[in-house]
C-alpha cells in the first residue's frame, strides 16, 4: 500500500486529540454511488497575479460580479516531517479546470503550489484587496488536515482574515482530513457565506495513487465534486446548471459509494480504517460537511454575472 495512504490512519490518532473537541456547527448535507496552465506562488514567491480590473475603494459592490480564486494545494511534506502526496496537484489541475470551463479568467485564479501559512496569508491579503461586494470568491485548500493544524495553524488566523474578504458571495471548499473541524472555525462569521467540508470533524478522506490499482488518481471527494459538473444527475432542479450546493450533495453520494464499494472491499484497507475506529459498516460514512450561510445556490459559470 502507497505510504500516503497508510498516512491517512496515522493521521486518525495524531490528529484526533486536537479536534474532536471542536463542535461541527453546520448542517451537515445528507447523502448515496459513483471526474492547464499553472500560476504557482510557493512560499518563497512574492509575485500575485495582476488583474484585468481593480475592485472598488474599500469594497463596496460595484454592480459588476467578478470572480476570484485561490487554490492551494500541498504534495510535498519533506519540509515538516510528514509523508508525501505526490499527486502531481491534480486535485487543483481539477478544480482549475471547472472555473477556466465556466468562464473565470485566469489572471484572476491564483495557485499556491506548497503553501504554506505566510503563501497562504498572502493570498487572501489579495482576494481582500480585489474583490467587493458583488463579486464571487472562491478558497479551495488541499492538503493534510494536521499540516494545517500543526503547521499552518489554521485556528490562529484563518477565521480573521476570512472575515476581511467583502465578498456576500465567499465559498470556502476544503479537501482534509477532519475538513469539518476546520471549517467550523468559521462558525463566529456573521457574513454570507458557504463551506464544503470534504469529511466530517472526526472523519478521514481518501486519495488514491496509481500503484494502488483503484479506479480514481487523487481525492475521492475532489474527483467527485470536479465531476458534478458534467453530469446532468447532479442538477438536482433542473434548471440546466450544477449549482455548488449539488456538486457538493453530488460528491458526498458517490464518495460514500466509492468508500464502501470500492475502498473497503480491498482488506488491506478496510482494516487499516477498522483498526482506527472508522464505522465502515455505516453506509453514510463519511460525511461531506457543508454550512450555506448564503442561502441561494452558488453557480461558478460567469454568464449568469
Amino acid at each position: 500500500m502507497k505510504p500516503c495512504i497508510s498516512f491517512l490512519c496515522f493521521l486518525t490518532l495524531c490528529l484526533s486529540s486536537c479536534t474532536t473537541r471542536i463542535p461541527e456547527v453546520s448542517k451537515e448535507t445528507p447523502s448515496d454511488t459513483p471526474t492547464s496552465t499553472h500560476l504557482p506562488l510557493t512560499s518563497t514567491a512574492t509575485a500575485l497575479p495582476t488583474p484585468s480590473a481593480t475592485s472598488s475603494p474599500e469594497g463596496e459592490g460595484d454592480g459588476v460580479v467578478m470572480n476570484w480564486a485561490v487554490l492551494a494545494d500541498k504534495n510535498d511534506y519533506s519540509d515538516v516531517g510528514m509523508t508525501d502526496l505526490p499527486l502531481d496537484y491534480i486535485n487543483t489541475k481539477r478544480i482549475r479546470q471547472v472555473l477556466l470551463d465556466a468562464g473565470w479568467k485566469e489572471n484572476q485564479i491564483l495557485e499556491l503550489l506548497e503553501f504554506d501559512q505566510t503563501s497562504l496569508r498572502e493570498a487572501l491579503d489579495w482576494l481582500s484587496g480585489q474583490a467587493d461586494e458583488d463579486d464571487l470568491v472562491l478558497v479551495y485548500i488541499s492538503s493534510h488536515g494536521l499540516y494545517l493544524h500543526q503547521n499552518v495553524h489554521w485556528g490562529n488566523f484563518f477565521p480573521q482574515d476570512w472575515k476581511r474578504i467583502k465578498s456576500q458571495k465567499r465559498v470556502l471548499i476544503l479537501q482534509a482530513c477532519r475538513a469539518g473541524a476546520f471549517t467550523a472555525d468559521l462558525r463566529s462569521d456573521p457574513d454570507p457565506y458557504l463551506s464544503i467540508g470534504a469529511v466530517g470533524k472526526d472523519e478521514d478522506g481518501w486519495a488514491g495513487s496509481e500503484e494502488e490499482g483503484l479506479p480514481i488518481i487523487g481525492s475521492v471527494f475532489t474527483f467527485y465534486f470536479t465531476a458534478a459538473f458534467e453530469d446532468s444527475e447532479a442538477d438536482s432542479d433542473r434548471d440546466g446548471f450544477v449549482c455548488l450546493q449539488e456538486a457538493a450533495l453530488y460528491a458526498q453520494k458517490h464518495q460514500r459509494n466509492y468508500m464502501h464499494e470500492v475502498v473497503f472491499e480491498v482488506p488491506e484497507f478496510l482494516e487499516r480504517f477498522k483498526a482506527a475506529g472508522f464505522p465502515t459498516e455505516d453506509p453514510k460514512y463519511p460525511h461531506v460537511v457543508m454550512v450555506d450561510r448564503i442561502g441561494v445556490p452558488v453557480i461558478l459559470s460567469s454568464i449568469l454575472h
